[in-house]
Order: structure tokens, then sequence, then C-alpha cells
């Protein structure tokens, strides 16, 4: 899993913005303007950890 996406600019409203948020303020995910309305999200460690231990083997 790379863990890694772009996501273009849109209301703070939509529920992808407001996942985004929700994973940003946990420490899930970091993002990062690539360009003007475009952003990278990333998996952070901590994000990944959490990801792996609730997917089943």
């Amino acid at each position: 899993m790379s863990g890694d996406i772009g996501v273009t600019e849109q209301r703070q409203e939509t529920i992808l913005w407001r996942t985004v948020s929700e994973c940003r303020a946990k420490g899930w995910i970091t993002v990062s303007q690539v360009s003007p309305g475009v952003h990278s999200v990333a998996l952070t460690q901590l994000g990944r950890r959490t990801v792996e231990s609730a997917s089943p083997e």
C-alpha cells in the first residue's frame, strides 16, 4: 500500500474533507499543498499501523 493520494481542494463541508480533517487531527495522515487546489495526503507511521492492525490477516 503506497499510502499516498492526491486530493483536489473543495469546500471543507464535504464528506471527504471532513474525513481528512478528522484523520489529520488523530495524526493518521499529513496534508500538503502540491499546487494551487491540489493536495497530497499521506499516511503517517501511526496511520499505517492503525490500518494494518484493523486489517484481517
